[in-house]
């Protein structure tokens, strides 16, 4: 009796993991990304392209924004934060938080964007032995931290009006900044000076200031913050440590703008 041929299957679990990772490629390289230039890209049905979206999204990979646009989520920049090479942003930080710490003598941290909160992904403690405790993963308000404040400042008058629109200024202390407007005013200032600074906003008696570190489109991906009780953490001293704070942020500008370039340019030649 003759075997008929296998049957072919037109699902494919190997090509369809393909298909994720080559989106997720164009995700990372377009940014903000909509699906009508990932479809022309890949060369798929629009259709293919929603449910590969809707997967990614899900798992937390791919996040969409109220511009209908595509981005990577944090999951996909945990995963690349646990790949261990220089090229992270952690590891790329690190020595520069360490020089910053050892300068100013109190906590450096380094945060990002996550749920529209800032979410800790390093420090540096103090050797104060009073001193703060952010843990790395903790995530607070944006409007209310030198590092959300400074996030905020890479927000396009569009992104900022769609984030006041939909989060509630609730005050954490009677410092915050709980004016729309006001807010507004705030953020205009930091994207001039360059630096956002929280005097006792989130806590009672804590002060903080932070710079935003950019990527090689020029566009605010993290923040770095020195933070530390109000009593050693004066206005003075701010003043002080603002153009080192403004210069470590710089470099590590400087190396995510190589490894960027570096990175379009292996795709280009390849």
């Amino acid at each position: 009796m003759a075997v008929s041929p296998m049957k072919k299957t037109s699902y494919s679990p190997a090509k369809t993991v393909k298909k994720a990772f080559a989106l997720l490629e164009i995700v990372a390289e377009m940014q903000p990304v909509h699906v009508s230039d990932i479809t022309e890209r890949l060369g798929l049905s629009r259709s293919n392209v929603h449910r590969l979206l809707s997967t990614l999204t899900e798992l937390g990979y791919v996040e969409t924004g109220h511009d209908s646009a595509f981005r990577l989520g944090v999951r996909a920049f945990i995963l690349g934060a646990n790949f261990s090479t220089p090229n992270n942003l952690s590891d790329l930080a690190y020595p520069h938080m360490k020089q910053l710490a050892e300068l100013s003598q109190e906590n450096v941290n380094l945060g990002v964007i996550f749920e529209n909160k800032v979410l800790y992904l390093n420090k540096i403690k103090s050797s104060h032995y009073l001193k703060l405790d952010t843990p790395m993963g903790k995530m607070d308000p944006l409007y209310c931290t030198g590092l959300g404040k400074a996030l905020l400042s890479g927000f396009t008058e569009e992104e900022l009006d769609h984030y006041l629109s939909t989060t509630p200024l609730i005050p954490q202390t009677r410092k915050t900044i709980t004016d729309r407007n006001g807010l507004i005013v705030h953020i205009k200032k930091i994207r001039r000076r360059g630096i956002a600074v929280d005097f006792e906003e989130l806590d009672e008696g804590v002060h903080c200031m932070a710079a935003p570190i950019f990527d090689h489109r020029m566009k605010i991906i993290a923040a770095m913050s020195i933070s530390a009780p109000a009593v050693r953490l004066t206005s003075k001293k701010m003043s002080a440590l603002e153009p080192h704070l403004l210069e470590v942020c710089r470099s590590v500008s400087k190396k995510l703008e190589a490894i960027g370039k570096r990175r379009n340019d292996d795709r280009k030649s390849s």
